[in-house]
């Protein structure tokens, strides 16, 4: 009708509950594949909901980067207003990247802010061993928001956005929606 041509082989889909099997399509013209999850936009969504693999996935990215800038981390020539420029242009936007969806998890939070506080205490050139506590060394680096703070922001922002929508918009009915049976 419209010139759209579907490519069979690519293309799969996911459901959100039982069905789990492939699709047969009219005419046996092919057969769409079912998944349990797949990547749309960056962000990995699964079957059952579950965010905390995709969030574990940015952190460890955030991680990663850490890693890589520690030289420069630990360079004295480097001014703490350039690291935070890098932070949150490498680090925080990597580590947030799609977070105002998710639901974070206490032990998600932790690992963030370890994630977090391991780039500020490179940044101050202090070790861990040195047991300096954490509101010293974001003191030392002028750090006034926590990436907790920026995430819960964002969620916020999102909430916002998603009530001021159409009401037959889907993001609003999955945001209204209220479950139809117990667990």
């Amino acid at each position: 009708m419209w010139g759209l041509k579907l490519n069979v082989k690519k293309t799969k889909y996911m459901a959100i509950g039982d069905t789990s099997r492939d699709l047969q399509l009219e005419d046996g013209k092919g057969i769409i594949s079912h998944v349990n999850e797949y990547t749309y936009l960056g962000v990995r969504i699964t079957k059952d909901g579950n965010h905390e693999p995709e969030i574990n996935d940015r952190i460890n990215g955030g991680r990663a980067a850490i890693m890589k800038l520690n030289n420069i981390l630990w360079d004295h020539d480097v001014t703490p207003k350039t690291k935070t420029h890098i932070y949150h242009a490498i680090v925080k936007s990597t580590i947030t990247y799609a977070a105002e969806a998710g639901c974070l998890k206490a032990k998600t939070v932790s690992k963030m802010n370890s994630t977090e506080m391991d780039f500020w205490q490179r940044s101050a050139r202090i070790s861990r061993k040195d047991k300096i506590r954490n509101t010293i060394i974001k003191q030392k680096m002028n750090v006034t928001r926590s990436l907790l703070d920026d995430i819960k922001t964002k969620q916020l922002k999102w909430c916002r956005h998603v009530q001021r929508m159409e009401e037959g918009r889907v993001p609003k009915k999955s945001y209204e929606m209220e479950p139809t049976r117990k667990k």
